[in-house]
């Protein structure tokens, strides 16, 4: 048995991030939902970091129609940027999608785009450019206040729902999200 498995899954949590991060930690006031969480790796995607590109205009850049000009990509991460991935309720499925938790799923395929363009959409969903991953054990680690990656705690864990993922953006949405944790904490001790 390795030591990954004795390890708590994040997977379906939120990650938010610690109040106490110093400015110019680039995870600063994120909130992020973790997808996945193997021994290899732990994967997730910003929720709140908005960018300034419509998914029209994504769509339109890959020949496919798509009319609604109001959703935006968010920003999934730093890393592999030009990777796009649909994090969506799990009503609704692609040619490669993978169910997290919470009635929630992922997908990344260009089918996800052309059903997007026909009106075939889930009942909740954003888009994101890029991820956020960490190495085994990593995350644990950040989560725990141990290092090498961080002495003090990083981040605060919370069980999300619906309205916190699709609900809000931005600064809102992180305040939302330290909300629910704090609720969560309470609610654990009544």
């Amino acid at each position: 048995m390795s030591n990954q498995s004795l390890l708590e899954n994040y997977q379906g949590k939120l990650l938010i991030a610690h109040p106490r991060l110093p400015v110019g930690n680039p995870f600063k006031e994120t909130v992020i939902y973790v997808t996945q969480d193997t021994e290899e790796a732990t994967i997730g995607l910003i929720l709140n970091l908005n960018s300034n590109t419509s998914v029209k205009k994504i769509c339109n850049e890959k020949g496919i129609l798509f009319t609604d000009g109001r959703p935006t990509l968010f920003k999934g991460g730093p890393i592999n940027p030009s990777v796009l991935m649909m994090l969506h309720s799990d009503e609704w499925s692609s040619q490669h999608t993978t169910k997290s938790a919470h009635n929630l799923a992922v997908s990344s395929d260009m089918l996800m785009f052309e059903k997007l363009g026909q009106g075939d959409l889930p009942a909740y969903y954003r888009i994101f450019a890029g991820i956020t991953a960490w190495q085994t054990g990593q995350l644990h680690a950040e989560v725990n206040g141990h290092g090498p990656y961080t002495e003090k705690l990083a981040w605060l864990l919370a069980d999300p729902n619906d309205d916190i993922i699709f609900g809000s953006q931005g600064q809102e949405q992180y305040v939302s999200a330290l909300e629910l944790c704090g609720q969560q904490v309470f609610n654990q001790y009544i």
